[in-house]
Order: structure tokens, then sequence, then C-alpha cells
């Protein structure tokens, strides 16, 4: 207990990276630089600096701690700390450093005395000491705004903020900010204070330039002619409850647990009016009354809580059926890597009123950049991306799906499947709904049941 409760007491000193960065101001300020400093290496770079540890470095014939460090980075790059002036919106002045590394080559666009564009953290609290020495880096962290997303970057460094020490650096520079859009920030929005994922603002692998190049796409995609289109409300809600477990969750079970207190308060109803003792019931006997009366009350009230439930579940089956765009599956060329060594697939879809042509460059354009970014930064394929948000309007009516309900492994996948997409509800919510549309004698076996209902509800 006293060591779990010392690691507890060392991760909350320490911090930890797993929490939302603090509130980021609305608008951006002007800035003006100050002074450069040489960005720290990552701490998996660093090494052995203890009697110890560089008797185990000459034993494992290896470099000493700081030949080491030099070696490390002459590999990366130059890697550079801007530190930036700017003022609040209550008028206090704050010395910070840029938490977007900017490499060597591109220093001269931050020449000390130039006017940069910035977001700050509004909560400048650091998890590091004040400057105590002349000429040290600023504690305290910014970003680059959103108009400078074409500027390279060589990593990032978050010292501080959430955690002591938090520095990643890339093999290459790479354009587009690695926090906004990527990275989870603390809102005003949020009553909770939780996280909230804002909107990425910026891709990697330069998909309008990809999407440009595409103007003439082969045709390497096949699409089918037979758009199995719901007929009603029904069917869609059989696609989406196609193992009948919601309404067994949200109907059956509840109605279950409420029969149980129910018989209970009949059994002691009759263990009562039995009773001939002229002492009648106990104290405990009494209890059990109130025991059962206490479980009807919250089966009741979970009963009410899962029907209302189902009613919101009802109400977006029929949102579903009405606006759900239609669209043809296809395989993606990167799949997810799960825990334990296995994948999953990603796909791409094609809303089905697009023309060949159009079809065929959305497809070739998503293909292309996925393959790309792979090679650079997978982050972004963990989300559901609209192309024309890559790519632009003329792209509209393709998705990168990173996942589906439904599919498992790459083996259960087969070629040109059907999912209806349904834009949410919330303007504010990225991730749209995705519904498998059944195939084969399933498709045909849900289509019957949902027009038998259809009939017995017409009468």
């Amino acid at each position: 207990m006293i060591y779990v409760l010392t690691r507890v007491m060392i991760v909350l000193r320490r911090g930890t990276a797993r929490d939302p960065l603090p509130r980021l101001a609305a608008e951006p300020v002007p800035a003006v630089v100050r002074a450069f400093h040489p960005a720290p290496l990552p701490v998996w770079n660093r090494r052995h600096t203890s009697p110890v540890g560089r008797f185990l470095d000459w034993c494992r014939n290896l470099a000493p701690a700081a030949a080491h460090e030099a070696y490390v980075r002459s590999l990366i790059h130059d890697a550079w700390l801007v530190e930036v002036e700017y003022a609040t919106k209550a008028g206090e002045r704050i010395r910070a450093c840029l938490a977007d590394v900017i490499p060597g080559g591109q220093l001269p666009r931050f020449t000390v005395g130039a006017e940069v564009s910035v977001r700050y953290l509004e909560n400048p609290r650091t998890r590091l000491r004040a400057d105590a020495v002349p000429g040290a880096p600023a504690t305290t962290r910014c970003l680059l705004a959103d108009s400078l997303t074409a500027v390279p970057r060589a990593g990032y460094d978050l010292d501080g903020v959430r955690a002591r020490v938090e520095r990643v650096r890339w093999s290459e520079p790479r354009a587009g900010s690695p926090f906004l859009g990527i990275m989870k920030f603390k809102t005003e929005r949020d009553p909770f204070d939780g996280e909230v994922r804002g909107e990425r603002r910026s891709f990697p692998a330069d998909p309008q330039g990809i999407w440009a190049a595409l103007s003439r796409p082969a045709p390497v995609i096949r699409r089918p002619e037979d758009a199995p289109l719901p007929e009603s409300v029904q069917e869609v809600r059989l696609w989406e409850d196609s193992g009948s477990f919601a309404r067994t969750q949200l109907i059956h079970a509840p109605v279950f647990w409420v029969c149980l207190p129910v018989a209970a308060i009949g059994l002691l109803w009759f263990l009562t009016v039995d009773d001939s003792s002229d002492a009648g019931p106990d104290g405990f006997f009494w209890a059990l009354w109130v025991a059962a009366f206490v479980w009807l009350l919250v089966s009741v009230g979970v009963l009410v809580h899962r029907l209302n439930i189902r009613r919101e579940d009802l109400a977006d089956h029929e949102r579903i059926y009405r606006h759900g765009v239609l669209c043809t599956l296809h395989r993606a060329p990167w799949d997810l890597g799960g825990g334990e060594g296995d994948s999953s697939p990603t796909f791409i879809a094609l809303d089905h009123r697009l023309g060949d042509r159009a079809a065929r460059r959305i497809h070739q354009a998503l293909r292309t950049w996925i393959t790309a970014v792979t090679a650079v930064d997978t982050s972004c394929l963990d989300e559901t991306l609209p192309a024309e948000r890559l790519f632009g309007t003329e792209a509209k009516g393709g998705w990168y799906l990173p996942f589906i309900p439904g599919f498992g492994t790459s083996e259960d996948f087969a070629a040109h499947q059907w999912v209806l997409i349904t834009a949410p509800k919330d303007p504010e919510d990225p991730q749209p709904v995705v519904t498998t549309v059944p195939r084969g004698k399933t498709f045909q076996r849900m289509r019957e049941k949902a027009r038998r209902r259809a009939a017995r509800s017409a009468r």
C-alpha cells in the first residue's frame, strides 16, 4: 500500500500527458519574438549520467552520455524553442515559448523583434519552476495560430503544461499544427469541464496536391447497380438491431426485473395475511417489506429510463431513414492495429448517387492520400473524415471510415457492401452515424419481416 500510494503521489506531482490541455484562448493575439533556445531532446534519447549508468554503458560498449546526446542531435536535425512575448485580454504581459518546435531552416521567419500570431492557454500554470537563471527559456507555453499551419514543425515541446517532461521530435519536419484538432482542450462549453476534441485544421501528405493531380483518374473500381434503399423505418430498425439485443436490454430485461419485486411483495402479502400468531410480524419482516418496495421503485425507475432510451433510438431510426445516404463500401489500404497483434480493416464509402468519374476520382484520391499518410503520421486515420474536408467541396460524397459496426477482422470483410451514413444531430459532432446494410439471405429475411410489420401497422 505504501508503494502504491507513493507511485500515485509521484504521478500526480509530475502530471500525465493523458489530461486535456488547458483551455485555449478563443482568438489569436499578436506576439513579438524575443529569443531562441535549443530545444531539448526527448527523454528517450538521453542516456545514463550517474556513475552506475556510465559503468553500465562502458560494459555494453556504448558511447558516453554527452557524446551519445550530441550524436542523436546530429541525426535528428536542428530544433529550436522560440520565445515570444504577448499580452492577454487583461493586459498582462507574458513571456512564453512556442510549443511548436521550429526547425533551424525556418528560423529566418522568426527573427528577434518580428511579430507572429499565437494562441495562448488561458491557464498559464506550469509544473516547472520559474525561470531562475537569466537567459533560461520561459516555462510557459503557447501555440502558433491557425493561419500559420504551413510553417513546418520539428516536433512539439509541452514541458510543464500537463507533465514535467513531454517532448516529441519527428524524423523530418512537417507542416501543420500538432495540437489544433488533434489534442484535447478544456473548454467553457462543457459544464463539467471535460475533454472536448477540436476539429482538425491541417492534414499531412498534401491532400490538395493529390486531388489536383488526379483530374483524370483511372477506372480502378466497379460499383454495383442495384441500390438496396430502405423501404420503411421498420427495416432500418432491423438493420440497427439485427440481433434484437437492444429490444431485450431496453424493454424485456427491465420488465422482468420489475416483475421480481412485484412477486416478492405478493409473497410478503400472502405471509402477512396468513400469519396466525398473536405477536404479529416482527421487525425483520417489516424490513423485508421496505426492501421490496425500494427494489420495486428502483426497477420502475430503470424501466422508465430504458423506455426513454428506446424512444430516442426510435427517433434516431426515423432520422436515418429520412436523411441517411446510401453508400458503397470499399476497402482502404490501411489496417488499424489491435492491442494483441490483430488488425481491423478501414473503409472508403462513396455515395451511390455519384457519377462514375467523380466516384473514381474520390476513391483514388482517398487511397493515394491514405497510402501517403501511413508513411508520415497515422494519428489522423483514427477519425472519420469526409472527403470534402480533405480535398474541398468537389469531393463531396466520399468518406474515410476507420470503423464500421458489424465488421471484425480483415477476413470478415466482403468487397462492395453497403452502408447508410447519416449526418449527426449536433453540428459540432464530427462523427456521422454509420448503419451497416445486411446482404444475401439476411437482407431478404429482414425485408420480408419489415414488410409484414408495415402491413400489420397499416391495418
